[in-house]
């Protein structure tokens, strides 16, 4: 028997999925005028602040050797290597991609790099089984994603447009992987703004380190203008947002099922390129948002019946140890 899988870990995912959206949109226009190491440190700030607060409030125990609840030096390395690799490689390959591919091209390469990351990152790293369904799903999902790109590629796009969805690609594959790392620290115990406080002080350090070190080196080398930086500002809470929900959503969900339903966000964005910018949408784009959401739909069709997500497995004793 076939079923709809489509539990609290999907339904956080799509939640994921809309802030992203909201980021989308926001930074659509903001990107052309900002510093791409800028912009990715002020995008980072709001998640950084409210992830930091409610574990201070709390005490910190989790980052304490000498409480019961430290989660270990190893989680924290990873956590910390996982920020720095999406939120400075990841954020700037994301600006650079809105940048040389537009909008369309940028959200397709990097839900793409997200899919296919998720998927191999699953199966190599954190060993867990992958579902037919989920790799159909998949499969339909990058059909549709190259029908978006594709769509992308006439018109006022730049002749740079490959470079974008290469840097789109890559963005993709780093976001993939710190979706790997807070699965793999959360399956011992959930510990949902823990993960984030730590993975955006990884990826804040190392932006704010070079953000000032090529202003001192030549001052007025960081540019950006007050309404970009307040547009990406604001982004970030959105961006706060989402990965708040991916952090919840792969508590109980596999990083491939919760990939595959993050890729909406390129239904939503399309949508919203229509009813926010009134951009119309060409045959190729419209095929493109059908094979996506065609393959989401796929991807969370399990067989036996099970309607909830599994429960997350244990980690593994060495990612545990300190």
């Amino acid at each position: 028997m076939t079923s709809f899988q489509f539990g609290i870990g999907e339904r956080w995912a799509l939640v994921a999925a809309i802030g992203y959206t909201i980021v989308n949109v926001m930074l659509r226009a903001a990107a052309p005028s900002i510093d791409s190491v800028l912009g990715s440190l002020i995008r980072l700030v709001p998640v950084l602040v409210v992830a930091w607060i409610i574990v201070l409030r709390d005490g910190a125990r989790e980052f304490r050797p000498s409480r019961p609840e430290f989660i270990g030096r190893r989680p924290i390395g990873l956590l910390l290597a996982g920020g720095a690799t999406s939120f400075v490689l990841g954020n700037i390959l994301y600006f650079g991609a809105l940048r040389e591919g537009g909008l369309g091209i940028t959200v397709g390469g990097v839900h793409g790099g997200v899919v296919i990351g998720g998927i191999w990152m699953t199966a190599l790293f954190l060993r867990e089984p992958l579902r037919r369904a989920q790799l159909g799903g998949a499969g339909v999902i990058v059909l549709g994603l190259v029908a978006i790109g594709w769509a992308q590629t006439g018109g006022s796009i730049g002749e740079l447009w490959w470079l974008g969805l290469v840097f789109a690609l890559g963005a993709g594959t780093t976001y993939a992987a710190a979706n790997a790392v807070s699965r793999m620290v959360q399956r011992r115990r959930p510990i949902v703004f823990v993960t984030l406080a730590a993975s955006s002080l990884g990826g804040f350090v190392p932006l704010a380190l070079i953000v000032a070190g090529r202003e001192l080196a030549s001052p007025g080398s960081v540019t950006f203008d007050p309404g970009s930086a307040v547009a990406v500002f604001l982004a970030g809470f959105a961006n706060a947002v989402a990965l708040g929900g991916l952090a919840m959503a792969v508590r109980t969900a596999s990083v491939a099922s919760v990939n595959t339903i993050s890729s909406s966000s390129v239904v939503l964005s399309f949508a919203a390129s229509v009813l926010v910018f009134g951009e119309t949408g060409s045959a190729p784009m419209i095929l493109g948002m059908v094979l996506v959401t065609a393959g989401i739909l796929v991807a969370q069709l399990r067989r036996g019946g099970a309607g909830a997500s599994a429960p997350p497995a244990a980690i593994r004793p060495d990612a545990a140890a300190g």
